[in-house]
């Protein structure tokens, strides 16, 4: 027991470089460990799709389907079309009605669906898991590595349901560029700033005793940077969401 208590001081002195990162006390240095992380676990994982699983591997689950689904309306536009006429004169521009608020109101619309599905993943998958501790690691940070191997594997396979930007599997990374990413930022900044609102906390997976930290339905302690973080982390979601909206209203793909 000793020498077990021995070499967990020692590794708590002699942390490592990512260890330094992923459990510093400021949060910025957090991210930079979590994206770090994520970024070699992510190249790993792309390639191991691209020259291991056939494409499509991972279509049709909720990696690239949403919860809420995407439908958008196919009457919007002429609904409004109806109420302030076929065109609208702003200044020197004249817009068509039904063209314009079809395709921007299908895009907020489509929007909010997906934010209403990330928030929903991050509140089960990130809130609720930094709830539990285990040594120096919360469930949530299992969960967003495990979460970047996925992402990684469904544009190497060029899961997305909407075409491939260039080449076709190579070009799935311009699509993981072009909303993905910020996703997959955004569950960083979220899992940082609340990483320490911990409930119950144990040394290892193998001990059984889980310990009270606090109360389970207090909320995270925001201050500071952490705060900012964590605001930051709510508006890339936010524009991850309406990259993607836009991505899949170009394609149509709302009005499956």
């Amino acid at each position: 027991m000793k020498l077990a208590n021995k070499d967990r001081s020692k590794a708590d002195k002699h942390p490592g470089f990512f260890g330094k990162l992923l459990f510093n006390t400021d949060v910025y240095r957090r991210v930079g460990g979590y994206l770090l992380c994520g970024l070699l676990l992510f190249i790993v994982a792309w390639a191991v799709g691209y020259f291991l699983l056939s494409e499509g591997f991972l279509k049709n689950t909720f990696l690239v389907d949403k919860i809420f689904g995407v439908k958008g309306s196919e009457t919007l536009g002429t609904w409004w079309a109806e109420r302030l006429g076929e065109t609208i004169k702003i200044f020197k521009w004249e817009i068509n009605t039904a063209d314009t608020f079809g395709t921007w109101g299908n895009i907020l619309l489509v929007t909010v669906k997906i934010f209403a599905h990330h928030f929903l993943i991050v509140l089960l998958f990130v809130f609720f898991l930094n709830r539990f501790k285990v040594g120096r690691s919360t469930l949530a940070l299992f969960y967003f590595l495990i979460y970047t191997v996925l992402t990684g594997l469904v544009a190497g396979t060029n899961s997305y349901p909407y075409p491939a930007q260039g080449l076709v599997r190579i070009g799935a990374l311009v699509t993981f560029l072009r909303f993905a990413v910020w996703v997959w930022f955004s569950y960083s900044l979220l899992l940082a700033s609340t990483v320490n609102w911990t409930w119950l906390q144990t040394s290892s997976f193998t001990d059984g005793s889980w310990q009270k930290e606090g109360k389970f339905w207090s909320g995270p302690q925001l201050f500071g940077d952490t705060k900012e973080v964590f605001i930051f982390g709510l508006l890339f979601l936010l524009v991850s969401s309406f990259a993607e909206a836009r991505l899949i209203v170009f394609y149509g793909h709302h009005l499956f």
